[in-house]
């Protein structure tokens, strides 16, 4: 599990290195929006492949290998070709190449440690996790302020090869879980959400599309518990990727400094890893679906009050308060929404057609972010950033909205699973 440590030093920086760094090439936001949009879309079908490699060859190291070699030759590629095209793609296989190690990484875990210590286990790998990231964020916050940020793609380069030789020592010989049961423990299925919300176990069938694509009709009364939770998931997601793929872009246009940008992201990673901790400890008896309405009600009170400072402050935004608005809304209240999402959904699955199910919500997860980063870009370049905030902040309304609408529903008894504290 140490692997995780320095290779999350290494990519945590990355979605919003790769906007800055395309900006710093002359590019723009819309350039920044094809480059994530790539990201999304080759995660898709790269799920998918590895997930099939894992479950034909069962090679937990070999795959988290390919995975951490795959982010290695990436950043050593953004170093030396410094075009926006090459960004872009190479940001591309770098996504496809991640998609190999959270499947292996969760299994690991519950190969080598008996099932009561799994949850201590989910929570060291967690824990890991969430401090590569948030120390990753801080050094390229310190790098940045001394040096370009082609240096800091360099920067990030021993970290990864550090990874890649811890995961040499990796033992799996006692390799017998399969992916299907990591949707089968609470604590399995949260983490490996955590760490990429990409996971097919089976591709969703026609038929369940078409009833969710039936379901979004208004005057349609064939929406469940399930189908309207994937509507305020979706929904969710577009405006999140909005948000996520403009932010960067629009406080580098405001003329802030690389390094003031990222100690704001820095800022809001680190409120987003501490809550993710608190939170379950100080959750229990509360109402879930009136906790996840109010947390993403607050994450768009945020978006909607850093749109009023780029539209009345402009070119003179402050540093100060960019920190608080965002780590208010893509720190504190992301974490609790994410948190609550987890439960919500692994209720709403059931025990029947699990694969299939988690199937369709990867697939929205996927459709709503590559849709969101895309319209990013285009609202943000033929509009305003203002504009593109504004939106984003209605979407989070709107899925606010959807998941208080989910008290109108019960899930039925027999498909009910408890999840106890997770």
């Amino acid at each position: 599990m140490y692997s995780i440590l320095p290779y999350q030093i290494a990519y945590g920086p990355i979605s919003t290195l790769i906007i800055l760094y395309i900006l710093e090439l002359h590019g723009t936001v819309i350039d920044a929006s094809y480059a994530i949009t790539l990201g999304y879309a080759v995660s898709i079908p790269a799920s998918i492949l590895w997930g099939y490699a894992i479950d034909t060859y069962n090679k937990r190291r070999s795959l988290i290998l390919i995975s951490f070699c795959g982010l290695l030759l990436s950043l050593v590629m953004l170093f030396l070709f410094r075009s926006v095209l090459d960004a872009i793609l190479i940001y591309g296989f770098m996504s496809f190449a991640i998609a190999a190690n959270a499947t292996p990484i969760n299994l690991l875990v519950m190969d080598n440690n008996p099932e009561k210590l799994w949850e201590k286990g989910f929570s060291k790998l967690q824990m890991l996790s969430s401090l590569g990231m948030t120390i990753g964020l801080l050094f390229a916050f310190f790098v940045t302020g001394f040096f370009p940020i082609t240096e800091l793609i360099l920067f990030l380069v021993p970290f990864c090869i550090a990874a890649i030789v811890l995961t040499v020592f990796i033992n799996e010989e006692r390799a017998e879980k399969v992916r299907r049961s990591l949707i089968s423990y609470p604590i399995a299925f949260a983490s490996r959400l955590i760490s990429k919300p990409l996971f097919f176990l089976r591709l969703p069938p026609i038929n369940m599309i078409k009833n969710f694509a039936n379901s979004l009709k208004f005057n349609s009364m064939k929406r469940n518990y399930l189908n309207t939770l994937y509507l305020g998931i979706l929904i969710f997601y577009v405006g999140g990727s909005i948000f996520n793929t403009a932010y960067p872009a629009g406080l580098k246009e405001a003329g802030l400094t690389t390094y003031s940008i990222f100690g704001i992201i820095f800022a809001g990673v680190a409120m987003q890893v501490i809550f993710f901790q608190i939170f379950p400890l100080v959750a229990h008896n509360r109402n879930r679906k009136e906790v996840a309405a109010g947390s993403l009600v607050v994450r768009s009170v945020a978006y909607f009050m850093i749109s009023m400072i780029f539209v009345f402050f402009g070119q003179d935004i402050g540093v100060i308060g960019n920190i608080i608005l965002y780590s208010i809304g893509s720190g504190v209240a992301y974490s609790i929404f994410y948190t609550v999402l987890n439960v919500l959904l692994f209720e709403a699955i059931g025990k029947d057609k699990r694969g299939r199910k988690l199937g369709l919500y990867s697939g929205l997860v996927g459709v709503g972010s590559i849709s969101g980063s895309l319209l990013a870009g285009y609202l943000s370049f033929y509009v305003s950033y203002w504009f593109a905030f504004l939106v984003a902040g209605f979407l989070t309304l709107y899925a606010a909205h959807i998941m208080m609408s989910l008290k109108e529903f019960e899930i039925p008894k027999k498909e009910a699973m408890s999840i106890g504290k997770t």
